[in-house]
């Protein structure tokens, strides 16, 4: 059976752009005005920065200028994430390149022009009764002042930003709208395949020849755009190394760590010890798998199935809400209040439909929702998602409360705690429930196959994979589809040894995501992860010394650096000591899986 059309779902299960704009006349009117603000921005206050009164009076107008771009952005782009067969979807999504062309040219004056200020006095001004509002602001402006160009350097790559960095979207297009899959048929029955049914249902179906058929269906698919995606690929990192090189750096790698401060040591650690010590784990719970399921050995096509045989127990919307309510409780009245939003008020996308988006995510809107998009399967895992998603909203809602609009967000190393810590709270609540022996080993079977596999393996892969071609690139390597599907072959070998079969075309799974074109996204979820098993734990167990600092944590955003966020939480990434921690957690994990037995 296919999926349903977007307008065939009901309309209390999907999310509410209308908390936005009520309808598209509105949008456009906002988006006129917001060419209005940057336009009149650039007029007022180009090159009159260096007074005082000037400067207070800009940032409050930049204020008011990202918080518009922020509803302009989301509206014209998540309408398109759940329905791209929607043409006014489609053409509101492709109209923000152009729009943001405009705007970012208008703006590229103010990074420039305040990079070229005495830093003594933006140091004074941010310390200023007036002025501290924005010193988070002021000093990332002061941080990243070392790649900043001339205002005609960075004019002109605000106008061709979308033309430069146009391979996420192509990427989108490749992926939702292009790329098509075999039907396949299994014990005489045919099923259709797409990327969300694959990953949704049946990569983790219980049916043995039902995983492998789709497997075979869905990697035949991925082959034959496999050429195109590594040529899309390859052009956005050889551009990504272009501009690092035009902002002062020799390697992309530095580059983008630089931008989420970030040391290359931490870096490396962090895809390392993984590798070495995360991955015995990992295979240890491929052999249990395999036992548990009477196989001789598990392939990666068999790597996502239950780990019961028992049939697998499906939790309503409504369930899972109640679940989530009183798990969160233990964050106190705001937290829970936001969560609480978070459904009355229609924030959450919940069905599969077609050409809709693969995985979840979560958006906040500044000053407005947090927007969490998932493909429901009613499984607990998703339940997990759900958990994980709210995990964004809470943390960007707090933020958003308590600093400037125009604070930078906290570094992408630290963006995947709050979300990683909710999953573990949320499985130790779980866990404190009264259950026989046999539901909670399913149950920690689970926390582990989407908790860590997700975090630590899916997007560890990816980070070892995407490493390889950064630094192949750094180095002027030639690249071709061969070279791609070389370097992932070789990272699934490394990191799964003898203890499962690599199965034809899983060398294609860098095809899957779309975080390869988000820069050194992929390694943060593992480090991420790190501070979340470690705050999860004593949050779950109620520790409100850490509960209190953990919010503190989530109101600061980008106001403080990665590890001192970690730091003021009580987790030291200083070291490799809180990710073997992880480790020998996940590891003890096991140990009651197979006590339980």
């Amino acid at each position: 059976m296919s999926l349903p059309l977007r307008q065939e779902l009901p309309l209390a299960e999907t999310w509410d752009l209308s908390l936005l704009y009520q309808d598209q006349a509105a949008y456009e009117a906002a988006v006129e005005g917001l060419k209005k603000q940057v336009t009149e921005f650039e007029a007022n206050y180009a090159g009159t920065l260096g007074q005082a009164q000037q400067l207070e009076k800009a940032l409050a107008d930049y204020e008011a200028i990202q918080v518009a771009i922020s509803w302009v952005s989301h509206y014209g782009s998540l309408a398109y994430e759940t329905d791209k067969l929607d043409a006014q979807n489609e053409a509101n999504a492709v109209g923000l390149d152009q729009l943001f062309e405009l705007v970012g040219a208008k703006l590229a004056f103010l990074a420039p022009e305040l990079s070229a200020l005495d830093e003594a006095y933006l140091r004074e001004f941010s310390q200023s009764d007036k002025g501290k509002r924005y010193a988070g602001y002021l000093n990332e402006v002061l941080r990243l002042k070392p790649s900043v160009l001339s205002k005609e350097v960075e004019e002109l790559l605000s106008s061709f930003q979308s033309s430069l960095y146009n391979q996420y979207s192509l990427y989108g297009t490749l992926k939702f709208q292009d790329l098509t899959f075999d039907d396949f048929q299994v014990s005489g029955k045919t099923y259709p395949n797409s990327f969300v049914k694959f990953e949704g249902d049946y990569e983790g179906a219980s049916d043995y020849e039902l995983r492998h058929a789709s497997w075979k269906s869905f990697h035949d698919g991925l082959a034959r755009y496999q050429h195109t995606a590594a040529a899309n690929y390859l052009n956005y990192v050889q551009t990504s190394k272009k501009e690092a090189k035009l902002r002062g750096f020799d390697s992309i790698i530095d580059y983008e760590l630089f931008k989420q401060d970030v040391s290359r040591e931490a870096y490396n650690r962090q895809i390392d010890v993984i590798m070495s010590e995360f991955a015995p784990v990992m295979r240890r719970y491929a052999r249990l798998l395999a036992a548990e399921q009477g196989l001789d050995k598990v392939s990666l096509a068999d790597i996502k199935m239950p780990f019961s045989k028992e049939p697998a127990e499906t939790i309503s919307i409504e369930a899972s809400r109640a679940m989530v309510e009183d798990t969160f409780k233990v964050l106190g009245p705001d937290y829970q209040e936001i969560v609480r939003r978070a459904f009355d008020e229609r924030w959450i996308d919940y069905p599969m439909n077609q050409t809709k988006s693969t995985g979840g995510f979560c958006a906040t809107v500044a000053d407005g929702p947090s927007y969490i998009l998932l493909n429901w399967t009613g499984l607990l895992s998703e339940v997990l998602v759900l958990a994980h998603e709210l995990g964004h909203a809470g943390h960007f809602q707090l933020t958003n409360q308590h600093v400037s609009p125009i604070t930078p967000e906290a570094s992408l190393y630290f963006i995947e705690a709050p979300s990683t810590a909710n999953e573990v709270i949320m499985c130790q609540y779980l866990l404190s429930q009264p259950l026989e022996a046999a539901q909670k080993r399913t149950l920690i079977a689970e926390f582990i196959a989407r908790t860590y596999f997700h975090n630590m393996v899916t997007h560890l892969l990816e980070a070892h994979f995407q490493r390889k071609v950064l630094e192949a690139v750094d180095r002027d390597e030639f690249l071709n589809t061969d070279s791609l599907n070389q370097f992932f072959l070789e990272t699934l070998k490394e990191f799964w040894g003898d203890a499962l079969e690599i199965n034809p075309g899983a060398e294609l799974t860098w095809m899957r995501q779309p975080h390869y074109f988000m820069a050194l996204y992929p390694y943060t979820y593992s480090a991420g992860l790190t501070i979340g098993t470690a705050v999860g734990q004593k949050i779950a167990a109620g520790d409100q010394t850490t509960i209190d600092k953990w919010l503190e944590v989530l109101k600061a955003g980008g106001t403080m650096g990665p590890l001192a966020l970690a730091e003021h939480a009580g987790v030291s990434m200083a070291d490799a000591g809180a990710l073997r921690s992880a480790i020998g957690y996940v590891d003890h994990l096991l140990d009651q899986i197979e006590a339980l037995a």
